[in-house]
């Protein structure tokens, strides 16, 4: 039944593989770019006349329509066409304008239609892109694969994608303890290593703080603030009761434990300036006694006394502060709470705290329809009072730290959500931009712009290309795709075309946004939240473990749903009350408390299970969103509504769900209404049968959803070892493999194709689904585990010479060149050219060509002909460099040919054409080589088990069977101890039976429990050894080989990893200029590094002529003066000198240290 639910999933499933992306950017597009304009509107700007002017963008609706791509001539352009001419895959923004000039007494409007607000780039198979209604034929005649994939974007010519971002999600309450932070002063004014004597003291003593905060943001992303409430640590006194009862000044004993509050605006418009009293905010907000403040913050809580003491002591503390700063002031008969908070804003008003309060305090939680201020200020002091309770939980030891690590907390945000991100910074900017050349035009021309004559201010001209800078958007995209995005490195990256699973797993991968030296451990630990969620093998090993995962296959990524529907719906629901009618006096503890996206929004009074259920059929009957979360917290009787973007969901089936029900549903859409989707929140406090199908409780699916897309393919997961695993999905990507269906009109910069490769013999579920089934990455090889002849020691393979030249793994590899004419100086109007120095008339006597280079193949543009063979000296384009004078004028060429890569050889496959942005000439040229294996390629099988070529042994001399079969390839049998990849034996096995009956073998982890006896009983009864194991006689003297030997066919993969591009060697070469040391790289031609222990082996060796060759003829050899009688490197008079002739770093060594007064002397 699993298998029919993943197949239908993936063939029933538009682009199944990058759905979170695709989903994501139509958000972007229908939903957040209007409701962001409409959010900000008006850009105004007041005059000091009283006059005023309001430009709304996309008029007063802030509605927006978008152009799907074309070129500079308005003709639609492709993907590929943008490809091949280093373009910009875009699309653009249009909207009109309105512009109100506001005189007091009349309002004038100016609207201008059709004004370009940017171009974007656009994702390929978005719901604008040209690719999304073809059909695969269509596809391939557009240039594109027939499974493409889409999901990525074109930056000038250049595949790029945006990998999604693992983030701490906003509107989620935490609270923790944490060593006390010194204050700013005591950063500024003490040392270091004071510091941290202060942190350690801190730590041994037990001085931690408690702290509750939140990153609150508005539902149309316009309004963000930080929150961080802080309750300091435990006072300093000895905590003797014999104190407390010789003294009835409790104040006294709890010395200063004042509770602050810190609001930080991103806007930058309506915070506080520093850390306020946390009690004066409460008090601003409506609750101005002790006992209401009391009630707020313990709404809902049956044992109240564990919080009086600590209570006591932060009201005292406050009161204490309060009498102390009121001392200070002149006129005490205002009121102390409005006083801390307003001499913290900007205006210093009582004006500015309120609307702080109502702007910056919680933007998450917003006014609703018809609502008074005092009821918005009431649930804002719910909420505060909640984030209160938290700190004072983890104070008191109620609760533990917040697990920020657990996956409630995250979101991840796909391609969508960080092009939104930009866009909203760009718009910002051009938009202030706007505002501030309308102030100059004003104030330079006030006599022009008098009175009523502002309105002539705004001109269609202007708007379109002087006021609204809508050029920013493209160049501003451009950098952060190329460069940092959003000040975070590594999140626009050139997509991986290697391998097709490398390229779906691209497009699938999770980046944490944390620093990658980091030594942190939890954020990379394996949370049990993430189950079902995130892959647990397809992860990188090395520095970036835990800090890079995948989708499994099932995973979805929400878009953002209205929180005003689910807010209508729980209104409709019985037992349900608004909370800002509830006065914290009358709370019950019984009472569930209900909160949609972190906002405090009702109770229910009772029968919470009721309206739980209630909520649910409304979900599966379609009137809430189905990626809506609904989770009832039983133990902090606290229920949870989440709608918000960017939450990792996933599917289960429903309670009650029989298997024929799910049998006889032939789409997707069928099978999801006998299915949930819930988020790790969600599925935390649900029980969740792990058997399919249960009768009373929600229940997995299959084991083997578990994975990625790059995990699902892989065989027998379940029988290796979770390193092997984790090893066999990084190198699956780096397979040789038919990566591209149209691979030939491609100018992929390196590119490998597999000639013959084929389909497993044994698969799981998903891998036939994956490109269609005909995007394979291997060869089902007969594959001998054994020793034989030594040279498939330490992981290397032998391999079968004649299977080799029948054309066993041999690969075209392709490198393209990209080249073209480049301006040199816009003002004179110089740039190099494109032509043939050798046999153009204009240039060949007057251009001294570069020696030894051959030029023969150039056509009469300077451009390599098609079939032409290439080698190390084959001149690609002919390229001319103008030298100019003092004047700028030009008086002779310079011959700049481009060369291919050292090493380069092959046939010119393809060359094309283009004009560059500057209307001058490009050409890409594509270089294709056949490739066989040699010794020390690299090879594998599925199951992490690789090597290189240790040697190729001719047909002849392979062992064989008494049957005639010789083994492709022999790998070593100590592989295997270590390692246990038991999968492979099992392959090895499951293909023989395969092969015997002429069918593919399912090798899906989890899919039986008895893998390894129906094996064997299936090998039996077709007369084979019950393990796969053979009698072979040795190929090269007939006699038969005494140990029975494991072999069967296997799916081996070629790696990308080739002697022909790792293979270096030099006589003599560039040097660095510091050192004349030897450049370092084969790119450089630099030459091989002779380090301490290659020195020491090259002595052990004797081979002493040779090791004096690399470290002085081949590396600096240097003649320095040298005196015999100090032993100084001097040309002194005064004693006689000689000739030394010592490597010339050595002499830099000595010249160092001597200028750090140390003398140095040699002796000879």
């Amino acid at each position: 039944m699993a298998r029919h639910v993943i197949t239908t999933f993936l063939k029933d499933t538009l682009n199944p593989m990058v759905r979170h992306h695709l989903d994501s950017f139509s958000d972007f597009l229908d939903t957040k770019i209007p409701r962001f304009i409409q959010a900000s509107n008006p850009f105004k700007r007041s005059l000091e006349d009283g006059r005023q002017i309001r430009i709304y963008i996309g008029g007063k609706e802030g509605s927006v329509s978008y152009v799907s791509p074309v070129d500079e001539e308005d003709i639609a352009i492709l993907p590929h066409a943008c490809r091949l001419e280093n373009k910009t895959y875009s699309f653009e923004i249009r909207a009109d304008i309105t512009v109100e000039y506001d005189y007091g007494d009349e309002v004038q409007t100016k609207s201008f239609d059709d004004i370009l607000i940017g171009r974007l780039p656009l994702l390929l198979k978005s719901s604008i892109c040209y690719l999304r209604p073809m059909t695969p034929d269509q596809l391939y005649d557009a240039g594109e694969c027939r499974f493409e994939l889409g999901g990525y974007f074109i930056i000038n010519g250049q595949e790029r994608v945006l990998l999604s971002q693992e983030s701490l999600g906003s509107n989620m309450f935490y609270a923790k303890k944490r060593i006390e932070m010194p204050s700013k002063d005591e950063v500024r004014t003490r040392s270091e290593k004071e510091l941290k004597a202060l942190m350690d003291t801190a730590t041994k003593e037990n001085k931690f703080e408690f702290i509750a905060g939140i990153y609150s943001e508005s539902e149309d992303g316009t309004r963000r603030a930080g929150h961080l409430l802080k309750i300091p640590p435990v006072n300093k006194l000895q905590n003797d009761s014999g104190i407390i009862s010789k003294t009835s000044d409790y104040a006294t004993f709890s010395t200063n434990r004042l509770a602050t509050i810190m609001i930080t605006d991103y806007n930058r418009k309506n915070d506080f300036d520093n850390p306020v009293p946390l009690i004066s905010v409460f008090y601003a907000l409506g609750f101005t006694s002790d006992q209401d403040i009391y009630d707020v913050i313990l709404a809902g809580v049956r044992e109240r006394s564990l919080y009086d003491g600590l209570f006591a002591q932060l009201i005292l503390s406050h009161e204490k502060y309060a009498a102390a700063e009121m001392a200070k002031e002149d006129d005490q008969t205002q009121d102390p709470n409005l006083l801390f908070l307003r001499r913290q804003t900007r205006t210093r008003s009582n004006g500015a705290v309120y609307t702080n309060l109502y702007s910056s305090l919680f933007p998450h939680c917003e006014p609703q329809e018809g609502e008074s201020v005092s009821a918005f200020y009431c649930r804002k002091a719910y909420l505060l009072g909640h984030m209160f309770r938290m700190a004072m939980d983890v104070a008191i030891g109620i609760t533990p730290d917040s697990d920020r690590d657990h996956f409630r907390f995250k979101r991840l945000e796909a391609s969508g959500d960080l092009c939104f991100g930009e866009f909203r910074r760009i718009y910002s900017v051009i938009g202030a931009k706007m505002l501030l050349e309308l102030d100059k035009r004003v104030e330079f021309e006030k006599q022009t712009y008098k009175g009523k004559n502002l309105t002539n201010l705004i001109q269609e001209e202007g708007i379109r290309n002087f006021y609204w800078k809508s050029y920013m958007f493209m160049n501003e995209f451009e950098k952060s795709f190329k460069g940092t995005w959003a000040g975070e490195s590594g999140v626009a990256q050139v997509l991986s075309r290697f391998s097709y699973l490398g390229t779906i797993a691209h497009l699938r991968r999770i980046n944490l946004k944390m620093d990658k030296g980091s030594k942190q451990r939890e954020p990379r630990r394996l949370h049990s939240s993430s189950w079902g969620i995130m892959c647990p093998i397809d992860n990188p090993d090395g520095k970036n473990i835990g800090m890079i995962k995948s989708l499994t296959l099932f995973s979805k990524l929400t878009t953002q749903s209205s929180s005003a529907d689910v807010r209508a719906l729980l209104f409709k629901q019985a037992n349900v009350r608004n909370i800002s009618v509830v006065h914290p006096s009358a709370w019950n503890p019984l009472w569930t408390k209900v909160f949609v996206n972190s906002d405090l929004v009702c109770i229910v009074m009772k029968d919470t299970e009721a309206f739980h259920a209630s909520l649910i059929r409304e979900r599966r009957a379609g009137n809430l969103d189905k990626f809506v979360s609904l989770t009832w917290n039983r133990l902090d009787n606290d229920y949870l509504i989440q709608c918000d973007a960017g939450r990792p969901c996933r599917v289960i089936y429903r309670e009650g769900t029989k298997p024929e029900t799910i049998k006889a549903c032939k789409t997707w859409e069928s099978i999801l209404k006998h299915m949930d989707y819930i988020d790790s929140q969600e599925s935390e406090c649900l029980r969740i049968s792990m058997e399919p199908f249960h009768a009373e409780q929600p229940s997995e699916i299959h084991g083997s959803t578990l994975f990625s897309a790059t995990g699902s393919v892989m065989p027998f997961t379940d029988h290796n070892q979770a390193p092997r695993n984790m090893f066999t999905c990084q190198q699956v990507k780096q397979s040789c493999s038919w990566y591209n269906t149209a691979f030939n009109k491609r100018f992929d910069t390196i590119a490998t194709h597999l000639h013959s490769p084929q389909q497993p013999l044994c698969q799981t579920w998903a891998a036939n689904l994956l490109g269609g089934g005909c995007i394979p990455f291997g060869e089902n090889a007969i594959v001998a585990i054994a020793v034989y002849g030594g040279y498939n020691q330490e992981d290397s393979v032998l391999l079968n010479e004649s299977a080799l030249k029948r054309g066993m793994y041999k690969t075209s590899y392709y490198h393209s060149y990209d080249e073209g004419e480049s301006i040199i100086d816009p003002a004179a109007q110089t740039h190099t050219m494109i032509a043939n120095p050798a046999t153009d008339p204009k240039y060949r006597e007057t251009v001294s060509r570069k020696d030894g280079k051959n030029y023969d193949n150039l056509d009469s543009e300077g451009i390599i002909k098609a079939g032409a063979e290439v080698t190390p000296n084959t001149i690609l384009v002919g390229i001319l460099t103008p030298k100019t004078n003092s004047a700028a004028q030009v008086v002779g060429f310079i011959d700049s040919s481009i060369l291919p890569k050292r090493g380069q050889h092959g046939i010119v496959d393809s060359v094309y054409r283009y004009t560059t942005s500057e209307g001058l000439r490009g050409v890409k040229i594509r270089i294709v080589e056949v490739r066989d294996p040699v010794l020390g390629d690299k090879f594998g099988s599925r199951h992490g088990q690789k090597g290189t070529v240790g040697l190729r042994i001719p047909e002849e001399d392979m062992p064989v069977t008494k049957d005639g079969l010789r083994p492709d390839i022999i790998i070593n049998p100590h592989a295997l101890p270590s390692r246990m990849t038991i999968g492979q034996f099992l392959e090895g096995m499951s293909s023989k039976l395969a092969v015997e009956l002429g069918t593919i073998v399912d090798g899906t982890a989890f899919s039986t429990q008895q893998r390894i006896g129906d094996t064997k009983e299936a090998l039996i009864q077709l007369g084979y050894h019950p393990y796969g194991n053979e009698l072979l006689y040795n190929g090269m003297n007939g006699e038969m080989i005494e140990a029975e030997i494991f072999m069967g066919p296997t799916y081996y993969q070629r790696f990308k990893h080739m002697v022909e591009d790792k293979i270096n060697y030099r006589s003599t070469g560039p040097r660095t200029l510091l050192t004349h040391q030897p450049l370092e790289g084969r790119a450089n031609d630099g030459g091989l590094r002779i380090g301490e222990m290659e020195r020491d082996s090259l002595v052990a060796h004797g081979i002493s002529n040779f090791l004096q060759e690399s470290m002085t003829l081949r590396s600096d050899a240097h003649e320095f003066l040298f005196q015999p009688e100090t032993g100084l490197l001097d040309a002194n008079p005064d004693y006689p000198t000689i000739t030394a002739r010592i490597p010339y770093s050595m002499g830099l060594f000595i010249r160092e240290i001597e200028s750090m007064h140390i003398q140095v002397k040699l002796s000879s």
